[in-house]
C-alpha cells in the first residue's frame, strides 16, 4: 500500500502541469538514525517502503525524461525487477556501515548513494524497465 502511494505521488508529480519550484526538499532525517530504524524488527515496514519509493522515484524519473526524448536516461541506479526489498535493505545497511562518513547527511542523498553503488546500471542496457 505504501510503495502503492509513493508510487502514484511520482507520477503525479510528473505530469504536466504540476508546479514544481525550483528547490528540492530534501528530509531532515539523517542516514544514521535510518539505520538504526531499518536495524530493529519494527522498524523494517517504513525503512523497506521507503527504500522502494526511493527506487520506484529513480525508475520512473528515467522513464519520464525518456518519454521526453532523453533515450538515454538512467534513474542513477537499475535495480533487477526479482530483487527483494530485504535484500536492497541490506545493501542499504552494508553501505551505510562502511560509510560512516554520511550518516550525518540526508537520507535521501545516502539512500541514492547506496543504491548507485549496489545497483549500477549497465551502459549497454540502461534501466531495467
Amino acid at each position: 500500500m505504501i510503495r502503492k502511494l509513493a508510487l502514484l505521488t511520482v507520477v503525479a508529480l510528473a505530469l504536466p502541469g504540476a508546479a514544481l519550484a525550483d528547490v528540492h526538499r530534501l528530509s531532515s532525517m539523517q542516514a544514521g538514525r535510518f539505520g538504526q530504524i531499518c536495524s530493529k524488527p519494527q522498524g523494517r515496514g517504513v525503512c523497506d517502503a521507503y527504500i522502494a519509493g526511493m527506487a520506484d522515484a529513480g525508475a520512473l524519473a528515467a522513464l519520464n525524461a525518456k518519454a521526453h526524448g532523453d533515450m538515454q536516461a538512467s534513474g542513477g541506479f537499475c535495480v533487477p525487477d526479482a530483487e527483494t526489498t530485504e535484500a536492497m535493505r541490506g545493501k542499504v545497511l552494508s553501505w551505510l556501515k562502511a560509510h560512516r562518513d554520511v550518516l550525518g547527511a540526508p537520507v535521501g542523498k545516502s539512500v541514492f548513494a547506496a543504491l548507485h553503488a549496489a545497483y549500477p546500471c549497465s551502459p549497454m542496457k540502461g534501466n531495467s524497465l
